[in-house]
Order: C-alpha cells, then sequence, then structure tokens
C-alpha cells in the first residue's frame, strides 16, 4: 500500500475515535432542562455493556409485525431494551419488568430521538396491542429490531414470570374538568391539554387496533362499534346476506349459511393478514357470570376467585373440561360486556345478522382465546356507563394508508364520551372487504363483485351504528371534532 494512502487511513482512524471519545464525553455532560428530571437509563443486567446486539434477532407475528415471546424475553432480558409504553396508573397498580423503562405511549417519539436505532428494543403493555403500534412507530424512526411481547403482561403474569415496582414517569397535565354538562369550550381546553396522537393509518392494517365506540376505554383509541370483533362479524353477516339475496332472486330455496369450520378458517385468515382481534367485556357482565357460574354444579370447585381479576385469568385459562360448558354461559346477551354485540345478539333482525352467526363467531373468537392468546385482544373495561356525549373524529379528506389519524382518549378532561372514527373505520373496512371478497368464492360464484360487497358494507356500517347509539345514547349531544392540518376544531351537531 502507498505510504501516503497508509496514513491518511491512520489519520481518519485516529479522528474517528477522538470523535467517539467527545461525543460520549458530551453526552454524558448533557443535563436535562431546567426544572425537568431526566431519568437514568436502569441497568438491564449485570455486565451488560458486554452484550453484543448482533446476536438479537426477532421472529414475526402472524400479523407481520415482529414479536417475541414471554418464554424468549425471559431468557434473553438481559439483551434487549425494555420500554413499558403504559400509563402511569398502571405501572403503580401492577409494576412491570424488572430493568423495564417507563415510556408513556404518547411521550415515544419524542423520547426515542435520543436512542441507538441499532439496539434492540422489546416494548412492553398490557395485552400487546399499544405495543404493537409503538413497534410502528419506532420502525418509522428507523429502528431495525425492535418487538413487542405477544399477549402483553398479561401473558408474562399468567406465566408466573415475577413484576417489579419500577420508577414512573409523571402524568401529563390534563385539562380540569368543567362543571355542568360537557360542552365545546370543554372539549377545546381538553384537546389543548392532552392533544391527540397522530397513528398512520397503514398500521391498523397490521396492529388490529380498532377499539369499540365504549366510553370507558383509559387510553387513546381508535373507535368502531364493537372493535375489531364487532368488524368482523358486520362483515361475515354482510356476505351471508348478499349470497342469500342472490339465491332469492333464482328461486334457491336452501339459505347460504356460514359453518363454523369456514367461520374458523375465515378468522385465521384474518389474523395472518391483520394480526390480533380485538373484544372486550366488562366488570358488570362478569358479576353475572360469576353468579351464574356459582349456581351451575358443573363448576363446583372452579377457580373462579373473588376478584375480577381472578375470574379473568380463570376465563383466559379454563379447564380444557370446562370450555364447553363455559362457552354456553359466555354467549348469553347478560354475560357480553361489549354493549354492541350484546345489542346485536338481542336484536339480531333490526342488525340484520343470523342469531346463530353471532353466537358462532363468540365461539370461535373465545376458542382462540385459549388455543391462540397472542391472536386476541381480550380487555375487561371497568366502571359503569358515563357517557355524556357522542363524538366524531373526522379528517378534513380522505383516509389513505399514508394518513395520519388522530388517536383520542374516550375520557377528554374528565368527561366520558362515545367515541368514533367513521373515516378510518370506512379506510380499513374497505380493506376488509377486498380481503374478504377473495376468501370467500360464494361471492364470486353468486355474481357478486367487489364493488357491490364493499357498498353493501358501507351502508350495514352505517346502519348498524345508528342502531347501537340509538340504544345506547338516544338523548345525548353529538359533537364533531374535525382535524384540519393537524388542527382540531369542535362543533355541536346535535
Amino acid at each position: 500500500m502507498d505510504k501516503s494512502v497508509a496514513r491518511v487511513l491512520k489519520w481518519c482512524s485516529g479522528m474517528k475515535q477522538t470523535l467517539a471519545t467527545l461525543v460520549a464525553a458530551t453526552m454524558s455532560c448533557t443535563s436535562a432542562a431546567p426544572g425537568v428530571a431526566r431519568q437514568p437509563r436502569p441497568r438491564r443486567c449485570e455486565a451488560s455493556e458486554a452484550v453484543s446486539f448482533d446476536d438479537v434477532s426477532f421472529a414475526t407475528s402472524p400479523g407481520g409485525a415482529p414479536e417475541v415471546t414471554v418464554d424468549w424475553l425471559s431468557e434473553n432480558r438481559c439483551k434487549v431494551r425494555l420500554i413499558d409504553v403504559r400509563e402511569t396508573s398502571e405501572l403503580l397498580e401492577s409494576g412491570s419488568i424488572e430493568g423495564a423503562e417507563h415510556v408513556p405511549i404518547a411521550a415515544l417519539s419524542q423520547e426515542a430521538s435520543d436512542w441507538n436505532p441499532r439496539e434492540p428494543v422489546v416494548v412492553l403493555c398490557r395485552s400487546g396491542r399499544r405495543s404493537a403500534r409503538a413497534v410502528a412507530t419506532l420502525e418509522s424512526l428507523g429502528f431495525d429490531r425492535v418487538a413487542s411481547l405477544t399477549g402483553g403482561l398479561l401473558s408474562w403474569q399468567l406465566a408466573d414470570q415475577p413484576m417489579v415496582a419500577v420508577p414512573t414517569r409523571p402524568p401529563p397535565p390534563m385539562a380540569a374538568r368543567v362543571d355542568g354538562p360537557i360542552s365545546v369550550e370543554s372539549l377545546e381546553e381538553a384537546l389543548a391539554a392532552a392533544p391527540p396522537r397522530p397513528v398512520r393509518a397503514a398500521t391498523l392494517l397490521l396492529h388490529g387496533t380498532e377499539s369499540c365506540v365504549d366510553g370507558r376505554e383509559d387510553h387513546a383509541v381508535l373507535g368502531t362499534p364493537g372493535g375489531d370483533a364487532g368488524e368482523l362479524l358486520l362483515a361475515l353477516s354482510t356476505i351471508e346476506s348478499l349470497v342469500n339475496e342472490q339465491r332469492a332472486a333464482s328461486a334457491s330455496d336452501q339459505p347460504f349459511v356460514l359453518e363454523d369450520g369456514a367461520i374458523v378458517a375465515l378468522f385465521d385468515a384474518y389474523v395472518q393478514s391483520f394480526g390480533r382481534v380485538y373484544f372486550h367485556s366488562d366488570e358488570h357482565a362478569m358479576q353475572h357470570l360469576r353468579r351464574a357460574l356459582r349456581d351451575d354444579p358443573r363448576f363446583q370447585g372452579a377457580p373462579l376467585g373473588a376478584t375480577a381479576s381472578d375470574l379473568e385469568a380463570f376465563l383466559r385459562r379454563p379447564p380444557a373440561a370446562l370450555r364447553e360448558p363455559l362457552l354456553e354461559h359466555l354467549l348469553e346477551p347478560s354475560h357480553v360486556g361489549c354493549g354492541h354485540l350484546r345489542l346485536v345478539l338481542q336484536n339480531p333482525e333490526q342488525y340484520g345478522v343470523r342469531a346463530g352467526l353471532s353466537r358462532a363467531l363468540g365461539r370461535v373468537v373465545h376458542q382462540m382465546l385459549w388455543t391462540r392468546p397472542e391472536l386476541v385482544d381480550f380487555v375487561v373495561l371497568h366502571g359503569d356507563h358515563q357517557e355524556e356525549a357522542v363524538v366524531n373524529v373526522v379528517l378534513d379528506g380522505a383516509v389513505h394508508a399514508f394518513s395520519n389519524v388522530p388517536a383520542i382518549s374516550p375520557r377528554l378532561g374528565g368527561h366520558s364520551v362515545f367515541l368514533n372514527h367513521p373515516q378510518v373505520a370506512a379506510f380499513v373496512r374497505e380493506q376488509h372487504a377486498r380481503f374478504l371478497f377473495q376468501e370467500v368464492p360464494a361471492l364470486r360464484a353468486h355474481g357478486i363483485t367487489e364493488e357491490r360487497f364493499e357498498a353493501a358494507l358501507a351502508e350495514r356500517a352505517g346502519r348498524q351504528l345508528d342502531a347501537t347509539l340509538g340504544h345506547l345514547a338516544p338523548r345525548l349531544p353529538v359533537f364533531e371534532l374535525r382535524f384540519e392540518n393537524g388542527r382540531a376544531r369542535v362543533s355541536r351537531t346535535r
């Protein structure tokens, strides 16, 4: 090698080392802004500095997002950075995994800007739904090795893994509740105090993140009646209705019914493409269920426990011998905690849904919860319905895969509201229609076009939304939150 080239290479190498030293010294001396207590990053394990990032890789879940199992994380916890994106109140109640850092999901983008994007990160939340969204956020920032814990901390606890107290961040300031009924002014104040968090619409197609419109959710949601389970029931009922319309026109007297095996296959194909399915219950339905199980001699000696958490743990992992009798109880309307799904069960003709279809899908969802819990996001909501309004979140213009849509908490400034994202739901519904049209040959066999299926799905969705809000919120005021160029404008529409 030429001596001059060698000298240049040696000089470059020395400058690289000098710059690295200066950067390290600068970072070690940098202090937080005045009045802000910057938390030190917790050490993951002893001698963690010796761990190489290069020996860590993550598997892809059925929905296409990287995930790790409880067993993997238990064995490899020292090799990754653990980020818990839950709210402060959740950490104070249950703790987290040793070594986890608390970064609420609303602050993730800002906090992660200072992190090493090559370092492997595992994100934690209660059930895996928020952590899946956090994975998408970090990937958009250039992180190439990031995953969520399959089933969230619920799966960690069900596996009898330890939880410890961890330092928490103070909650962000919230707008004080205004005395009297909810108003345009109180909503504007709440939005100013806690701005909505933007979510890229495309991520909704990978992580199954649509929640119910229920006002008892305690974190930012994208709402549609019944959440993912409600949308799936809507699509299946539309398929049956359209095919039967065609059969009636051809004088066929044999109704078309989606059998249980077909529903299982469609559910499996759905989660392979779109990720886990959200459905929820509530503590009132759980109380009714507990009483019914205690009165049923088949459940004598079953570990039902004394608290809602005990019963929830039983519902997640019931003994195999009790699963069939448990399904009998779970499909009773009084034991269904989602108001929308319960109303569909009680009023099948009003919703245009075959009663047997609701029960069949309910069986499949619960069976999947027991056999493949990583595919189901089961949530138990607490408290009474105290919604004071219906709030429709509207974007100025159509929603596309690249659109940023606002995820909002249904607890706005202390007020609880039914939160609906009609455009976002329509965008996701359109993708579902295209997917299901390919998965259900009966549609094409009966001459039903994809455009007709999409139109029928949209019309039925509007009718079902009106029916549910007519039952649950007939006298509540209705507000519109219209977002234009990232700014919200509030108006009352009823």
